[in-house]
């Protein structure tokens, strides 16, 4: 009997520390005023039962509560979510000291790198280092290296205009993000646009470990397992497994050799990411950067640099093929600004075309790229979000699909309708496009990423007749995993020649 009186004791006293803490979260906690679910207000476990058990409900969930609750809504003990146009320019705003809210960065497994840094002004620094490879002046002189790629996406998929079965272009167009921004970023080809149907074991494992993103969320343990296997286990993997595996040891031996040997780098052809990082003027960090956080950005790039940009050109392929009028007169303006199909025009001309850059516009308020609330931390000091008072310490976030989805700002939001970046208030509309985040904290590659947009729409719709198959609306609903993932159908196309 003596026995059990100390787990009697610790059973009953974890029982008055769960009351107490339910009493106080849902009663004297400072964010009680804000309206909720009661059960969200007492358990982040809450959220953590759309995000893994309803498998990226999360987000559709959210959209749900607002309709219920009003702007914001307490969506966890700590935690608000937005959906007001101001609250989200006060959270990513420019000059903000709100801080990335650390467990969720950190289940990527790559808080060394850029996107994971939670300090302010670490943060600053190695974007301040990194940033002139990513300018629209680099980008404009590397543009050679995107339109290659560019050139050899639309030769491969003329290789389907014969044959009996059409092109796979949700990974057509992963493959060639993946070895453009590869080769921009490490000077590295992985040869994904060679690959037999697109299906690049990096890519296709990938598409199956995406899904499991909520998980590393809620059991951290699993990330050092997944991120850094150790080799004796990488050697039983299969093949998708192990590409990631593979693609970070190939990575990690480059390392090896501009750290051994740093004139190595003046063999590479251009500029890539280790010229900047490995640089005298790098020194600005309290430490010299480690191996470790070298590796983590060249899989943060190679990561984000395929997945987000492939995504936003198959939605708005889509759209595009789905609406004969928008294909009708994205064709007309670019055979009139390109009569010779065969010749290479600049990206400098292509953003200068009206329709072109309406249509890349409303893709990417479609596709909107990261659709996860993306969690900051209020501080130093309280604050207020839009209208309302909020503590230091509370985290707060709104996810970039509200902003594209507002009905006040975007009419009818879900119609494609390029026609509306082409009216007078066009230029207004672009403070609520935010596709790439807004404030210090925003996507690091945005120039880049609008080199690539436009070059592959242009020549993939310049140079080629595409006919959807079996693609339909519905394959593009999708779970929240930090990205889409769909739950229809990939998107195919029987692929031919344009004559003139």
């Amino acid at each position: 009997m003596d026995n059990a009186r100390p787990w009697a004791v610790v059973a009953g006293a974890s029982c008055v520390y769960a009351i107490a803490s339910v009493a106080y979260r849902l009663l004297f906690h400072p964010l009680k005023k804000y309206p909720g679910p009661p059960l969200a207000a007492v358990t982040i476990y809450y959220k953590g039962y759309f995000d893994v058990i309803k498998r990226g409900g999360l987000l559709e969930h959210i959209k749900q509560l607002h309709q219920k609750y009003g702007p914001v809504v307490r969506i966890a003990p700590n935690e608000l979510h937005f959906d007001d146009t101001k609250a989200f320019a006060d959270i990513y705003a420019v000059g903000s000291k709100f801080t990335k809210e650390p467990s969720f960065y950190k289940c990527f497994g790559q808080d060394e790198a850029s996107f994971g840094l939670i300090d302010v002004h670490a943060s600053r620094i190695r974007r301040e280092i990194l940033n002139p490879l990513f300018s629209r002046r680099a980008v404009l002189k590397l543009e050679n290296v995107v339109q290659e790629k560019v050139n050899k996406l639309v030769s491969q998929l003329l290789t389907y205009r014969d044959a009996q079965k059409s092109a796979n272009l949700f990974m057509a167009f992963r493959s060639t993000t993946l070895d453009i921004i590869a080769s921009y970023c490490l000077a590295k080809d992985f040869n994904a646009l060679s690959t037999e149907g697109f299906m690049h074991p990096f890519l296709t494992s990938l598409q199956t470990l995406i899904p499991f993103f909520w998980v590393l969320r809620y059991l951290p343990f699993l990330i050092p397992v997944l991120m850094e296997p150790p080799t004796w286990i990488a050697q039983f993997l299969d093949s998708k497994s192990r590409a990631l595996f593979d693609i970070r040891q190939q990575a990690s031996a480059q390392i090896d050799v501009f750290l051994a040997d740093p004139e190595a780098l003046e063999n590479v052809d251009h500029d890539i990411i280790y010229h900047h990082l490995l640089a005298p003027g790098a020194r600005k960090e309290k430490q010299p950067i480690s191996r470790s956080s070298l590796l983590q950005e060249a899989l943060t790039l190679l990561l984000a640099g395929s997945d987000t940009l492939g995504n936003t050109l198959t939605v708005g392929t889509f759209r595009v093929l789905n609406d004969e009028v928008v294909h009708a007169k994205l064709v007309e303006e670019l055979q009139n600004a390109w009569p010779n199909k065969d010749a290479i025009v600049q990206f400098t001309t292509l953003e200068k075309l009206p329709y072109l850059t309406a249509v890349l516009k409303e893709t990417l308020r479609f596709a909107s790229g990261v659709v996860t609330p993306l969690p900051r931390v209020v501080g130093p000091a309280d604050t207020r979000i839009g209208d309302w008072h909020v503590p230091a310490g509370t985290i707060i976030s709104m996810s970039s699909t509200m902003m594209h989805n507002n009905a006040d700002v975007f009419p009818e939001p879900f119609k494609f309708a390029p026609e509306r970046w082409l009216g007078l208030d066009a230029k207004d509309l672009e403070t609520y496009l935010v596709p790439f985040s807004k404030g210090p904290r925003g996507c690091l590659g945005m120039n880049l990423a609008w080199c690539e947009l436009y070059l592959i729409f242009a020549n993939v719709f310049r140079k080629l007749e595409m006919e959807m198959h079996d693609t339909t609306v519905e394959d593009f609903k999708y779970n929240d995993n930090f990205v889409p993932v769909y739950q229809g159908k990939p998107l195919h196309a029987a692929i031919r020649e344009r004559s003139t």
